[in-house]
């Protein structure tokens, strides 16, 4: 049989347990949301500068738009205009 001092414990261990399982719930989803805050802002920033990017592009015309695409296409060594190397790996 039990004695008192060793029901007491027990009850006093499974009430840690319980308590260490909410605290380490509550770490994992406190984590998980500061998470999910810093990926949503990132996709926000990127998305801002992507629309800034995109209004700029809409705004060129005529001229403007040949001159800068233009500057995309690989002059006769394979460089790009602009000095970037053409990429010939085929990955990309």
């Amino acid at each position: 049989m039990f004695t008192w001092a060793e029901i007491v414990l027990l009850v006093l261990r499974i009430a840690q347990g319980l308590m260490n399982y909410v605290s380490s719930s509550q770490q994992i989803k406190a984590g998980t949301d500061a998470e999910i805050a810093r990926t949503s802002a990132a996709i926000l920033m990127k998305t801002a500068s992507a629309k800034a990017v995109m209004e700029e592009m809409n705004a060129l015309r005529g001229s403007d738009l040949d001159v800068l695409l233009r500057g995309l296409e690989p002059g006769a060594d394979g460089q790009l205009l602009s000095g970037v190397p053409k990429d010939n790996s085929g990955k990309g």
